[in-house]
């Protein structure tokens, strides 16, 4: 009776564990908001990128929270970011910055790009959302 009850213990336990293994492992949720961020300066054309990932705020962004905060704050809306700081100070130097965004933004898609005439006017209109 008893090698019955334990060959059944053992059965039963081999029955889950082949189970456990085969069920998927669940992969981690991918962001609701993945967003390409690129900057491009003045006439020589040096480029650079980084990534934005929000909800949850990640990618290689090196403010993603802030940034994710900047674009929750605006909607999701390139256009409307900075209209809720204060007004920055910024010189008349002429060194154009071409900054633009692909991606989604809480699922939808997310084509922006725009020119600034210098870095300091680009970081404020944008909300430090590119890292300029």
């Amino acid at each position: 009776m008893r090698n019955r009850r334990t060959a059944a213990v053992l059965a039963l336990a081999a029955g889950l564990a082949a189970a456990a293994g085969s069920a998927p492992a669940q992969a981690a949720p991918e962001p609701r908001s993945h967003l390409d961020l690129t900057v491009e300066r003045g006439d020589a054309g040096a480029r650079s990128s980084t990534t934005l990932d929000c909800h949850p705020a990640g990618g290689s962004h090196p403010s993603a929270d802030q940034a994710c905060a900047a674009l929750e704050r605006a909607g999701g809306d390139f256009d409307q970011l900075g209209q809720t700081r204060h007004q920055q100070v910024c010189t008349m130097q002429y060194d154009p910055v071409r900054l633009s965004a692909a991606g989604t933004w809480e699922g939808k898609p997310v084509e922006w790009a725009m020119t600034f005439g210098n870095p300091c006017e680009a970081k404020g209109a944008t909300d430090g959302v590119f890292p300029v």
